[in-house]
């Protein structure tokens, strides 16, 4: 029988959030033949950034029963979550966003194989085979595979921000840093940007701290996402395979099944397994249209508030201590009654004034102006591309990144929120931990078909082109 020595083979994931993390760990469930490295800055691997939330007043936007880090086991979050912080939970809870940040850091845990590395990747660069990563410590990598895990990058910069207003502190960028809610007087104004979840989410936080005073919340359409309700599941899609392909005839679809008795969420949550496919139908002209006119519709029919937090926005709205303002954002700048905020709505201008004006319009997708070290030198070396519609990343069916000269590549793939460069559903669990499964099925399957293992020498060590170990830079 023949034999031979057989390389230790590292898989390289750059990010340590849900994404990321559901990877290594599936990566390792499938007994892949390979060192599985987790690379995150912060140390709190498995949360990301909408699970590292410290209030638990932000609720996930899906049930419990549906939501399993395990698409083959339904019900493993539920029972988790029976058994460490709700006994009394049933499929249709929804969970604070923390307690199932606590749920994925549970199958890290219990996966013993990974290994994790505490830095920021700052470039890569092809080597043979393989790949080298520089970190932000000084060392690097050697890795024959990569995935791109990087999760949520900061909303875009907005036109009409001041230097004034942002030196100041009138204005935050960030909804998500801690510094964003100190000293604010409980009685004073603050102005929100974005009207999504993102939004919602700032409004639960600021009543948490003890905010009372009135808050404005303003947008394009001036619209909070709708809120989930128990529906009876239609038995078939409504939005069949056979449609044409535009927007025009997926609508008329859509409202033929809800003039046919369908209840709207039962019609939108039909398209759930189908979304992505009749999204890819479409051709680049009918997506651009869908992101001018129905974008924002389908996202507050879609994406919806979890009861307990809808009542607590209907709520603030019929007591009138949230508003909500209609028009395009003009400018925001400092003044001596403290933030100018001034929207354009139906040709007029309004101007009114605030304390504090939080940028909630979600997190940036134009990758390409994003100010990451690590993506800025991936597409100066072409070696991923933007989306059809210049957003996210550029990837194949499978996960692979394609890059600058259209092609596949053979050691860096992408999923999450990178991968609705080429879909419209890629931010959700549902969709996250599919990819997973598939991606470390993928990457598994390319591993095991490179190294055929029969029999080990005695005396044989592992090739030195691909051991992966950190070495100085």
């Amino acid at each position: 029988m023949t034999t031979r020595n057989v390389p230790i083979t590292t898989i390289a994931i750059i990010g340590g959030g849900v994404s990321g993390t559901l990877t290594a760990f599936h990566l390792v469930r499938q007994k892949t033949p390979a060192r599985v490295i987790l690379i995150d800055q912060r140390p709190d691997f498995g949360l990301g950034l909408a699970y590292s939330t410290p209030s638990l007043r932000h609720l996930l936007n899906v049930p419990a029963g549906k939501i399993s880090a395990l698409p083959d086991q339904p019900d493993h979050f539920l029972n988790w979550l029976r058994k460490n912080h709700d006994p009394a939970a049933t499929e249709k809870t929804f969970a604070p966003r923390a307690v199932f940040g606590r749920y994925i850091q549970s199958l890290l845990k219990s996966t013993r194989q990974l290994e994790q590395e505490i830095a920021t990747v700052v470039d890569v660069r092809q080597q043979d085979s393989g790949a080298v990563l520089t970190l932000d410590n000084g060392c690097e990598l050697r890795a024959d595979l990569i995935v791109l895990a990087t999760g949520n990058f900061d909303p875009a910069p907005l036109p009409g921000i001041t230097k004034a207003a942002s030196d100041s502190g009138l204005y935050r960028h960030n909804a998500w840093a801690a510094e964003t809610y100190e000293g604010l007087h409980p009685e004073a104004p603050v102005a929100l940007i974005g009207t999504g979840l993102t939004g919602v989410d700032v409004v639960l936080r600021l009543r948490e701290l003890g905010h009372r005073g009135r808050i404005i919340a303003m947008s394009r359409h001036g619209i909070f996402p709708n809120r989930h309700d128990d529906y009876i599941p239609l038995s078939s899609t409504a939005i069949p395979s056979d449609t044409p392909t535009t927007c025009v005839a997926y609508l008329r679809a859509l409202r033929a099944a809800i003039r046919g008795g369908a209840e709207w969420r039962p019609a939108i949550d039909s398209l759930r397994e189908t979304t992505n496919e009749l999204w890819l139908r479409l051709p680049i002209e009918e997506k651009k249209r869908f992101r001018r006119h129905l974008q924002r519709r389908w996202d507050v029919v879609r994406h919806r508030m979890a009861p307990p937090i809808a009542d607590v926005i209907e709520s603030e709205l019929r007591n009138g201590t949230l508003e909500i303002r209609e028009g395009h954002l003009k400018a925001v700048d400092a003044s001596p009654a403290g933030a100018c905020i001034t929207v354009l709505a139906h040709n007029d201008s309004e101007s009114f004034y605030a304390d504090r004006v939080i940028n909630c319009t979600g997190p940036s997708m134009n990758y390409r102006s994003i100010p990451s070290t690590l993506l800025q030198n991936m597409f100066n070396k072409g070696l991923v591309a933007s989306g059809p519609l210049g957003t996210g990343f550029h990837c194949s069916k499978d996960g692979a990144v394609i890059d600058a000269g259209g092609h596949p590549s053979e050691i860096i793939f992408n999923l999450g929120p990178g991968r609705l460069g080429d879909l419209i559903e890629s931010i959700a669990v549902p969709e996250i931990r599919q990819q997973a499964v598939e991606l470390a099925s993928t990457l598994a399957d390319r591993i095991r078909s490179k190294y055929i293992i029969t029999e080990k020498t005695k005396t044989g060590c592992a090739t030195p082109e691909s051991t992966g170990e950190l070495v100085a830079a």
